[in-house]
């Protein structure tokens, strides 16, 4: 097949799944071990325009193994069943109050049991249909499919919490129980929400969130490109593309205390600065780092502005590059999978999984 940018790609299907070895005996890489260029990895095409998904965002997977697409053009939220397989399926579906609670979906993040968040790079103008107030942040969803896009109990849909103290949303990490990082465009911040206890599917009982705003470092989103983050469970780092300022961070989660409160858009809602936090500069070698993703020991960085994959060590070391051949402003979603591929978005062209 072809990609965004005419770069030939080879379509496989009925891959088995074996992982080869460079004749150095290094160790299989999800980009390749080959030169680096489009051709030098397959690519399966998992859904596309042709399925009706236009301007997908970001992408995750659920305890299930089912994989689930954020469409951001119209609010949508694709689920596709046994992806990759010659058994897939899926189904497109729109939450009952999507306008609000999936208004320019910009991220997933997934915590391996049956919870999701997601944020928006919106400022909250219900599909520009009013002037937006800022009365935005990341949500809290069932994965349960008898509940998303299903329940709408007081036409607020099946969200189960929320909290409106980060607008122009770009980037969400869980970090544990109902507890979210996100890159918040507006304040220039990492914030960490704590939804604490959830309201239930599609009730409005936003009051008892925790909101820690770091002061440092303060990122920079670039409009319309993606901000991402993921944590490392096992050390408590949080990796942040910091996407206007051409670099990727690292935060200690476990580090800093509380500063000065900060206004909170909903009563009840503790939104304070957080100050002290270590960081540092994992690397600065990218144009424009916007998609992230992590399997346990490398980070794999997409450049918004090339197009380009890198896998990093968690010294900052590139280990290899794969140009997926998308182009400029095209790659956004990046995720491992079940089955240890990377799965990624090409924006104008759709979902893929990089066979290597």
């Amino acid at each position: 097949m072809v990609g965004a940018n005419g770069a030939s790609m080879f379509l496989l299907l009925g891959c088995t799944g074996e992982k080869p070895v460079d004749d150095t005996g290094g160790e299989w890489s999800p980009i390749g071990i080959g030169d680096g260029t489009p051709g030098s990895v397959g690519w399966t095409s998992i859904l596309g325009p042709e399925d009706d998904l236009h301007d997908p965002r970001d992408l995750g997977f659920d305890a299930a193994g089912n994989l689930w697409i954020a469409n951001r053009v119209d609010d949508h939220t694709f689920i596709v069943f046994e992806p990759g397989t010659d058994a897939q399926s899926f189904e497109r579906r729109q939450d009952g109050y999507a306008s609000h609670f999936m208004e320019e979906t910009a991220a997933f993040s997934f915590d391996g049991d049956a919870q999701m968040g997601s944020c928006g790079e919106s400022n909250n103008t219900y599909d520009d249909t009013v002037r937006g107030n800022g009365y935005m942040g990341p949500v809290l969803w069932s994965t349960d499919l008898e509940i998303f896009g299903v329940e709408n109990p007081i036409g607020l849909g099946s969200h189960l919490d929320m909290t409106h103290e980060s607008p122009l949303c770009v980037g969400i990490a869980w970090e544990t129980a109902n507890v979210y990082w996100v890159f918040d465009g507006r304040h220039r911040a990492l914030v960490r929400n704590d939804f604490q206890r959830d309201h239930g599917v599609g009730m409005d009982e936003h009051f008892d969130s925790i909101v820690h705003r770091l002061t440092e470092p303060e990122v920079k989103r670039v409009e319309e490109a993606p901000g991402h983050l993921v944590i490392d469970h096992t050390t408590g780092l949080l990796y942040a593309a910091d996407t206007g300022n051409g670099r990727v961070l690292w935060v200690d989660t476990a580090t800093g205390s509380e500063g000065e409160a900060l206004p909170a858009n909903d009563p009840g809602v503790v939104n304070v600065e957080w100050d002290g936090a270590e960081w540092g500069e994992l690397s600065t070698a990218f144009e424009e780092p916007g998609a992230l993703a992590f399997d346990g020991t490398t980070l794999y960085v997409g450049d918004w502005a090339t197009g380009v994959i890198t896998a990093l060590d968690l010294s900052g070391n590139a280990l290899r590059t794969l140009d997926t051949g998308f182009g400029a402003e095209k790659l956004y979603g990046m995720e491992f999978g079940p089955d240890g591929h990377l799965w990624v978005i090409d924006n104008a062209s759709g979902v893929y999984r990089i066979d290597p």
